[in-house]
């Protein structure tokens, strides 16, 4: 909802509120406004969210049987919770973050240009694997791809923050002088 969609008496009575200096009655305007706005978009992202949301509650009820046979209880309760369907629409949100930041990080980050094509292929591989979840699923597909990368180039690699390798360079150059007899 925005200015233009209210009805000409609608936006006159706003502009006298404003000119006149009511700021009361402007701004309370303004809050609905603001509120419909997020109504919006709130229901438009419970909406996009919702296969990712029903795909993990059938995960549960698949594969978290019961003694008796059938589905548990106890997961039928936790899946159908408030607090497990938030944490499963926030999952999307947070993975479409951290692709975003995975992307910068190989753009502008201090890493070999090895390091950063294993990265990018990486981001690639998850992306394509999250595509079924449409665009966020691409983003926390590439964002878990990235995360996966990072984490085996620390398992297998060097295991120093770029601040270390960097004060391990200095060390290598100062070596160098002091071994010419500049330093």
């Amino acid at each position: 909802m925005d200015i233009s969609s209210l009805s000409p008496q609608q936006q006159q009575l706003l502009l006298q509120q404003l000119s006149s200096g009511d700021l009361g009655g402007a701004t309370g305007q303004m809050g609905l406004e603001l509120a419909g706005l997020l109504g919006e978009k709130t229901r438009a992202y419970q909406s996009a969210t919702e296969p990712f949301v029903r795909g993990a509650q059938d995960l549960l009820y698949k594969h978290v049987p019961s003694k008796m046979g059938g589905i548990s209880p106890a997961a039928m309760r936790m899946a159908g919770s408030g607090a497990f369907r938030g944490a499963m629409r926030a999952l999307p949100a947070l993975g479409a973050v951290s692709g975003v930041l995975g992307a910068a990080d190989i753009l502008a980050g201090p890493d070999s240009g090895w390091n950063k094509g294993m990265d990018l292929v990486a981001m690639g591989f998850g992306g394509t694997l999250g595509a079924a979840g449409g665009p966020l699923g691409i983003a926390a597909g590439a964002g878990a791809g990235k995360m996966l990368s990072d984490a085996t180039q620390w398992l297998l690699g060097d295991k120093m923050t770029a601040q270390e390798k960097e004060q391990l360079r200095m060390k290598e150059a100062l070596l160098a002088l002091q071994t010419r007899g500049i330093a």
